[in-house]
C-alpha cells in the first residue's frame, strides 16, 4: 500500500503543468550554464598552461639569486563548471619572492572582459538548483495536504488501511523523485557538457565530489519539499499555504542570500586602510635608517669606483673591491628586508582580518538558509569558497618560507652570485682602482669607449650562449598540496550538512506530528 501511494504522488506530480514547465526551463538553463562555464573554464585553463611555461621560461633565464621568483600558478576547478563561486573574482595566481607574495586576477575570462560586464550577474547550476527547482518544490508541495482537504480527497486517502505517518511519507518521497527527475536530467546535461570539453579531466576524487554534489542536491530539494509540505498541514487554505511558502522562499532564497554580506559587515569593524599606509612608512623610514647607518660605518670604497653597470637588473663587468662592498651590504640588508617583510605583512593582515572575518560571516550565517546554505555547500565540493582562495595564499606564504630557506642553503645572500652573475675569476673592466679624472665628462673619454666596447663584447658573448644561467633545478616545487582534499572540504560541510539534515528530519517530525491531529474534514 505504501509504495502504491508513492507512486500515485510521483504519477500526480509528473503528469502537472507545473513539471512541464520547470522541466523545460531546467534544461534550457542547465544547458547554457554549463556551456558558459565549460567556455570559461577552457579559456581559464589555456591562460593557466600559459602561465606554466612563462615562469619555466622565466627561471630558465634567471642568471643571479636575486631574480629568483616565481609564480603559483594554479588551474581552474573542473567542478567550477557547475559552481563558480569566489575563486574567479579573486585570482589563480601567486608571484612569489623573498620579500613576499602577491596575488594577481585571472589572465583570461569572460566575466572580466569588461569594467561593465562586472556588473552582471553569472549564474550556474547550483544557482538553477537553489532557485528554480527550490520554487518548484514549493510550487509542488503547498497543498500537498490542505489542497486534497479542499478537494474532499483527503478523507479517501485516510480511509486506506495505512497510517497518517506513513501518507505523509509516501507524499515526501513522492514528491523527491518527482523533483529528482528535472535535477538528474539537468545534472546529465551539465555533465555531458562538462565531459565533452577536452580540458576538463576529472580525478576519482572528482567523481566522488559529484556524486556528493547529486546526493547534496537531493537533499536540500528535500528538504525545501518538506518544509513546503510542514507549512501545508498547518494551513488550512491552499491559498494561505501558497502566500506562506512564496514569502519564506523569497526571504531565504533571494532577500536573504543578497542581503547577507551587506548584514555581516555589521558588528565587524574594519581599521581604516590608512592605518596600514602610516604602519608602513613607519616600517620603512626605520628599515632605510638602518641601512643608513651601516653604509655610514661601512663607506664604499671610493666615491667614483664603478660597482657595476645595470644589464636587465644584473650588475655586471664592476670591480672586485665594490662587490665585496655590495656582498657584505646585501648579506646586511637582505635580512633586515626578511624581518621587514615580517613586519608588513602583519601590518597588511590587521587590515584585511576583519575583512576576511566578514567573508567567514557570510558562510556562518548562511546556515539560517536552506537555499544559501546549499550553495556554500557546492562551493565547498567544488572547491571555490573564499575558505580555498585563504588555503591558497597558505600555500603561497609557506612556498615563500621554503623558497628562503633553499637560498639561505645556497649561501645566496651573502655571495656575489645574488647581485652579479660575473665569474670570480672576472678580469675587472677597469684595470686599476684610479678614478676618472675629475672635470672630464666620461661620455667624451677614450676609457670610456673602450669600456663600451668591452661591454658589447662580453654581451655579445653571453647571447651566443656563453650564459650564465644558474642551475635551478633542484629548486622545490610546490606539490598537490594547493589543493584542499577530500576529507579537508567534507570537514569544512560538516556543519552545513548537520543543520540540512536537522532542518529536514525536523521538518519531517513537524509534518507527521500535525498530521496526526488534522482534521481533512
Amino acid at each position: 500500500m505504501f509504495w502504491r501511494f508513492v507512486r500515485k504522488e510521483l504519477l500526480t506530480h509528473l503528469l502537472t503543468m507545473r513539471l512541464a514547465v520547470a522541466l523545460i526551463f531546467t534544461v534550457l538553463l542547465a544547458a547554457m550554464t554549463a556551456l558558459t562555464g565549460s567556455i570559461d573554464f577552457s579559456r581559464n585553463y589555456a591562460a593557466y598552461r600559459q602561465e606554466v611555461r612563462e615562469v619555466e621560461e622565466e627561471l630558465e633565464q634567471v642568471t643571479v639569486y636575486s631574480q629568483v621568483r616565481t609564480r603559483l600558478v594554479f588551474p581552474p576547478q573542473p567542478l567550477s563548471i557547475l559552481s563558480r563561486g569566489v575563486m574567479q573574482a579573486f585570482g589563480r595566481q601567486y608571484s612569489v619572492n623573498v620579500e613576499g607574495i602577491n596575488i594577481y586576477a585571472p589572465a583570461l575570462s569572460s566575466n572580466y572582459d569588461s569594467q561593465f560586464m562586472k556588473t552582471l550577474v553569472q549564474i550556474d547550476f547550483t544557482t538553477v538548483v537553489g532557485l528554480l527547482l527550490s520554487f518548484l518544490a514549493v510550487v509542488l508541495a503547498f497543498d500537498g495536504i490542505c489542497g486534497e482537504r479542499e478537494q474532499g480527497t483527503l478523507k479517501q486517502v485516510l480511509t486506506n488501511p495505512m497510517a497518517r505517518g506513513q501518507v505523509v511519507l509516501a507524499k515526501l518521497m513522492g514528491g523527491i523523485l518527482t523533483l529528482s527527475v528535472p535535477f538528474a536530467i539537468g545534472f546529465g546535461i551539465s555533465l555531458l557538457i562538462m565531459l565533452a570539453n577536452p580540458d576538463v579531466m576529472l580525478s576519482g576524487e572528482d567523481w566522488v565530489r559529484l556524486g556528493g554534489y547529486f546526493v547534496l542536491s537531493c537533499l536540500f530539494l528535500g528538504q525545501v519539499y518538506a518544509l513546503s509540505l510542514m507549512v501545508s498541514t498547518f494551513a488550512r487554505e491552499s491559498d494561505t499555504a501558497l502566500i506562506v511558502c512564496l514569502f519564506a522562499w523569497l526571504v531565504s532564497g533571494v532577500g536573504y542570500v543578497n542581503a547577507l554580506p551587506s548584514l555581516t559587515r555589521y558588528g565587524v569593524e574594519t581599521p581604516p586602510n590608512q592605518n596600514y599606509l602610516d604602519r608602513r612608512q613607519t616600517l620603512w623610514d626605520a628599515h632605510n635608517a638602518e641601512v643608513r647607518g651601516w653604509q655610514q660605518q661601512n663607506p664604499p670604497p671610493g666615491d667614483r669606483i664603478s660597482f657595476g653597470l645595470p644589464r636587465g637588473g644584473v650588475l655586471r663587468y664592476g670591480r672586485p673591491e665594490g662587490y665585496d662592498w655590495l656582498v657584505r651590504l646585501e648579506g646586511f640588508q637582505r635580512e633586515k628586508r626578511l624581518k621587514l617583510e615580517e613586519e608588513l605583512s602583519q601590518a597588511r593582515w590587521a587590515v584585511w582580518e576583519p575583512l576576511a572575518r566578514q567573508a567567514y560571516e557570510v558562510d556562518n550565517w548562511a546556515i539560517l538558509s536552506p537555499i544559501s546554505t546549499y550553495q556554500v555547500l557546492s562551493q565547498q565540493l567544488a572547491r571555490t569558497t573564499i575558505d580555498d582562495l585563504f588555503h591558497l595564499s597558505k600555500v603561497g606564504r609557506d612556498y615563500r618560507e621554503t623558497l628562503i630557506s633553499y637560498l639561505r642553503g645556497k649561501k645566496a645572500f651573502a655571495s656575489r652570485r645574488w647581485f652579479t652573475d660575473d665569474p670570480l675569476d672576472q678580469e675587472p673592466l677597469i684595470p686599476n682602482s684610479l678614478a676618472l679624472p675629475e672635470g672630464v665628462a666620461i661620455q667624451e673619454t677614450e676609457l670610456w669607449r673602450e669600456r663600451m666596447a668591452w661591454v658589447e663584447e662580453q654581451d655579445r658573448r653571453i647571447a651566443e650562449g656563453a650564459g650564465r644561467h644558474l642551475d635551478l633545478s633542484d629548486l622545490p616545487r610546490p606539490g598537490g598540496e594547493w589543493q584542499r582534499s577530500l576529507g579537508s572540504s567534507f570537514e569544512l560541510m560538516t556543519p552545513g550538512l548537520v543543520i540540512l539534515l536537522l532542518g529536514f528530519g525536523a521538518s519531517v517530525m513537524a509534518t507527521i506530528a500535525r498530521f496526526l491531529k488534522y482534521d481533512p474534514t
